[in-house]
């Protein structure tokens, strides 16, 4: 009994090893494993482990405005302003009334300013207020995405900081005998001649737009120059363009700020026009800005279907596997996903875009699957074809273009392309000035860098640029 129990369990044992051979040596090969091994031998070495291939600075570009800042001058008064200047002014803003300039009711700022000199003049302001600028980028934004930056703050308290009144005594002597609310009643007290002011430097991008705001801490709303982003469209204040008789080192504006939604203005600022390309007030009409199209930024992504031979070597027989024009695909991120132009389509496997058995490469350019499109096949003794490039959408969230997933039909399933940091890449992402090699060209035949941009990540924004 005991002989037939063991012969029984080598009987298990050996068809039990046999088994597990024949399993192993059945087993499908995995072609990412011998794909990273076969880049590996192609490039002569480790990746290095910094290295992104491209996919590090491609994230979605800034759809809100940034950078704009104010410098105060604190060690002098910059400009003076006479009492003629004062007398031009009050024809426009006359106290308790509206500004008679109604084609400046409503306005900001625009036309390629990179800086410019503010000042505050005047003030009939009782309460805590606020006052400031707010700016948005045209190009991807409407005013009601502004930022604001403040200017002064709590000016009742504040005011004998920014301006001195000073009287005209005789020859070129002045008398400063001003008092701390002298600020308040400017206008209507006439033994004052002139002012000096201090000055804030605004700065910012040359393609924003910008306005300015009172806060009235008391009643807690904000007026903007803009009317139409006060409630109910109340009073914005009003500009008025400086003759050059008045100013004429520059040209110069006056605008007035109403802190409470009644006619007149409250705050009045001169600004001086010394920024680089121009600086000039626009009327903001009634109905809100449309934004423009988004600038999209474009990148290229060339990948390789991992149908490469065995190097395991280091050999470079099957160098020409490495040419990198499976697909080449074009994409720019765009707030409701990607937009893509399909360039090239080298592979002979099925390749798709998204998941989407509808963006399959060779369907997008309508050929059959054994057909090379765009990468001069035809030339090389293989099946190729010329097409137009062809666009389409994607719709999503891409965190970045790398989550634009491209997948190969292979081993009877879907694999994803992929670019992982500091390892072997089926895919890259370079410039839409990048030249795809031709078919069986080897990238690094094309572009003799590429090795030591993959091992040193030296290059990293420009290793395809040098030939």
């Amino acid at each position: 009994m005991n002989k037939i129990f063991k012969s029984a369990l080598l009987v298990v044992a050996v068809v039990t090893t046999f088994g597990s051979c024949v399993k192993n040596d059945l087993e499908p090969y995995d072609p990412v494993d011998i794909y990273k091994r076969n880049f590996k031998a192609y490039i002569g070495g480790e990746v290095n482990s910094n290295q992104t291939w491209g996919f590090g600075n491609s994230t979605t570009a800034k759809t809100r405005a940034t950078g704009a800042t104010v410098e105060i001058n604190t060690k002098d008064y910059t400009n003076m302003f006479t009492k003629d200047y004062f007398q031009t002014v009050m024809e426009y803003f006359p106290e308790g009334a509206e500004c008679k300039s109604k084609d400046y009711l409503s306005y900001e700022f625009r036309e390629n300013a990179t800086y410019c000199n503010v000042q505050l003049i005047y003030t009939n302001t009782l309460s805590q207020d606020e006052i400031g600028f707010y700016y948005y980028d045209p190009r991807t934004e409407t005013f009601e995405n502004k930022n604001e930056v403040k200017m002064i703050d709590n000016i009742q308290e504040n005011i004998s900081y920014w301006f001195k009144y000073s009287q005209y005594a005789e020859g070129d002597n002045w008398r400063t005998d001003g008092k701390p609310d002298d600020g308040y009643q400017l206008w209507t007290k006439w033994s004052t001649e002139r002012i000096i002011s201090r000055t804030f430097t605004i700065s910012m991008n040359a393609e924003y737009y910008f306005g300015f705001y009172v806060k009235n801490k008391t009643t807690g709303k904000t007026y903007y120059s803009n009317n139409f982003l006060n409630e109910k469209e109340e009073s914005a204040g009003g500009l008025y363009e400086v003759p050059y008789n008045l100013n004429p080192e520059r040209k110069s504006y006056v605008f007035g700020l109403s802190d409470d939604g009644k006619p007149g203005a409250e705050i009045l600022l001169s600004m001086i026009q010394i920024g680089e390309g121009g600086l000039y007030p626009t009327p903001v009409k009634p109905a809100k800005p449309e934004p423009k199209p988004e600038p999209l930024t474009w990148y290229r992504i060339i990948a390789e279907d991992l149908n490469v031979h065995d190097l395991q070597d280091g050999g470079s027989t099957n160098d020409t596997d490495f040419d990198f024009n499976d697909i080449v695909l074009d994409v720019a991120l765009t707030k409701t996903g990607a937009s893509c132009i399909l360039q090239a389509a080298g592979a002979t496997l099925q390749i798709r875009i998204n998941g989407d058995d509808n963006l399959e490469v060779h369907k997008l350019f309508g050929v059959a699957q054994n057909v090379m499109v765009n990468t001069d096949a035809e030339k090389h003794g293989m099946t190729g074809a010329k097409k137009y490039p062809v666009k389409f959408d994607l719709t999503g969230t891409f965190p970045s273009i790398k989550d634009i997933k491209i997948e190969v039909f292979k081993n009877n399933r879907w694999i994803e392309l992929t670019a992982p940091q500091g390892d072997a890449a089926s895919k890259i992402a370079v410039g839409t000035d990048f030249e795809w090699p031709y078919e069986r060209q080897s990238l690094k035949t094309k572009y003799p860098d590429f090795p030591k941009y993959a091992k040193d990540n030296v290059d990293v924004e420009d290793w395809w640029k040098k030939f």
